[in-house]
Formats: structure tokens, C-alpha cells, sequence
């Protein structure tokens, strides 16, 4: 970490004014368990796997049509940092399995576009499979920007938001946690048990952290509340319903590989249904011309 990034995490102040832990929180010493070979094979082939959807999503009380798209890859942070760094070796290489939501909609004359990053290690290094290291959050739209960052540990997690709001404003503070914990975010990436049953194959109880998604709609911090997870599978496909305080979401996830989330709905109007996936090195398609390969992960070709 660079002086001058330390010297801003550790004099933000928290919304009481109080000064914050803003160290990143304590990482295991080493894995509890290295990643199987069978997902290795898959998913350290260079590619990463892009899914689109059929969405529609609540803002302003109205529904509102969704461009989608899920985007799955491995690749390396330094654990000094939790930043990609494709050079860093030794113990502080930690191999994660990085998840970007990109999601993006029209509200009357403007429009919202917003991504979510999703950093899961792909060793056991904690109790629950791909719990995450890093999520991160960017909203744009015509009013303003705003950016939102949580870092877990195993008993606190450090949090960090900058928005234009004036009662928001740049805030860092430092959050307990006490017994289970998730985080609704990694849900896309737990619930598909790329590696072993999420919750050891049971259904699952303690607290929820809302995604960082639904906190911003909401204009209030990431905070744990009590929640559920009971599983159920019928016909193919792993059915998850989640109840966290008013909040209320099901995911369908495919009972074999390679277990993609087919489809998820929420209490609050949201909605989703798998359209085309592709595994592609998209990174190196930026060129004239490469605008056709959007039709691989069912999207409209766009001119340049």
C-alpha cells in the first residue's frame, strides 16, 4: 500500500466521527485447502466465462429493463493490496476467482450504469468456500457517481464510500462481525459450488450483508442482518431461497457443471433468466471489428 493511500484510509472518519480500523482485515496464514484439479482444468484455461441475461430491475418504484452480463475469471492479487498483480509471487499470491456484474438500464432520459467486482480465492482459505476478500461497487448515472468498497475479514470487514451525496460523503469505517457470516454479492459465486456444496450440501443460517448494490439504492451502509438459505432440487437445477430481514431472493443454479445461475428473482421486483454464455479471452478483443463477437454472449452488435 502507498503512503499516501494509508494516510487517507487511516484519518476517513466513520459516519459518528469516530476514527476507523481501516486496516485491511487479518488473511489466514495459508489455505486450509488448494483448489481441485478438476476446477483448475477449467477454469485456469485463460478464458473466462461471460453469461448474459434477461433482466429487469426496480429503481424509482418502476420496472426497467436490463442489459445483463456476468463475467467469471481467475487471476492473481497481492494480499499486501487485494489489487491484481500478475507479477506478485510467493505467499503473497493469492489466486482468486473474480466475478464482474455489469448491469446497465434506462430511467427516463438517463441512464445507470453500474458494476460490481466480486474477488473470491479460490483455495479454502475460510470456513465457506470462495468467501470473499474484496467487493467493490460503481455506480455512474447523469446526476453523479459514486464508488463503494468493502474489504471481509473473519471478524470485521473495512468499508469504504465515496459519493456526492452530502450526507454520505467519503466515509471509512471498520464493521464487527461475530459468528457466520456472507455476503450477498459473493452469492453468484458460492451458490454455484464450483468446488464443492455450498454450506456443506445443508441449508445455511446467520447474518447477511446486503449487496453493496441494494445499499446504494437505498443510501445506507453495508451492514449484517440475520438471514437464511434453505436449498432445494428437483428437475436439474439447485433452487436457493434466501431471507434476509424484508428481503427475499431465489437463485436456480444448474445441479451439473457447469453450474451457471440460470435464473434469480427478489422481493423487490428484480429479476433474471440466462440467455447465451461463451467462454472467450474477451480482453483481447478490442479491435475494429471484434464488435461481432458480442452475438457470443447473446448481445446486439454495436457499430463503432
Amino acid at each position: 500500500m502507498t503512503p499516501l493511500l494509508l494516510l487517507a484510509l487511516v484519518t476517513c472518519s466513520t459516519v459518528d466521527g469516530s476514527a476507523p480500523d481501516a486496516r485491511f482485515p487479518d488473511f489466514p496464514a495459508r489455505p486450509r485447502a488448494r483448489a481441485s484439479a478438476a476446477f483448475g482444468g477449467v477454469w485456469h484455461d485463460g478464458r473466462a466465462e461471460m453469461s448474459s441475461y434477461d433482466a429487469v430491475v426496480s429503481r424509482y418504484g418502476d420496472p426497467r429493463p436490463a442489459e445483463l452480463v456476468l463475467v467469471y475469471v481467475t487471476e492473481p492479487m497481492d494480499r499486501r493490496t487485494w489489487i491484481k498483480d500478475d507479477d506478485v509471487g510467493g505467499a503473497d499470491r493469492v489466486e482468486v476467482l473474480k466475478l464482474n456484474v455489469s448491469l446497465k438500464f434506462q430511467t427516463g432520459i438517463y441512464p445507470y450504469s453500474i458494476l460490481t467486482s466480486v474477488f473470491a480465492p479460490v483455495d479454502a482459505w475460510r470456513s465457506e468456500r470462495f468467501s470473499p476478500v474484496k467487493i467493490s461497487l460503481s455506480a455512474q448515472e447523469w446526476c453523479g457517481h459514486v464508488f463503494h468498497a468493502v474489504w471481509p475479514g473473519a471478524d470485521r470487514f473495512v468499508e469504504r464510500r465515496f459519493s456526492y451525496f452530502a450526507d454520505e460523503g467519503e466515509r471509512t469505517s471498520a464493521v464487527p462481525l461475530t459468528g457466520d457470516v456472507l455476503f450477498e454479492d459473493a452469492l453468484l459465486v458460492q451458490l454455484r459450488e464450483l468446488d464443492g456444496p455450498f454450506a456443506g450440501g445443508r441449508d445455511w443460517r446467520g447474518s447477511l450483508v446486503p449487496s453493496l448494490w441494494g445499499a446504494r439504492k437505498s443510501h445506507v451502509a453495508a451492514r449484517p442482518v440475520p438471514a437464511t438459505i434453505a436449498r432445494t432440487a428437483a428437475d436439474g437445477v439447485t433452487r436457493f431461497e434466501l431471507r434476509a430481514g424484508d428481503h427475499r431472493a431465489t437463485y436456480e443454479v444448474e445441479t451439473a457443471a457447469p453450474h451457471r445461475v440460470t435464473s434469480w428473482t427478489t422481493s423487490e421486483g428484480d429479476r433474471a433468466r440466462i440467455r447465451k454464455t461463451a467462454r472467450l479471452a474477451y480482453w483481447e478483443m478490442n479491435h475494429p471489428g471484434d464488435e461481432r463477437m458480442r452475438a457470443e454472449i447473446g448481445l446486439p452488435v454495436t457499430s463503432p
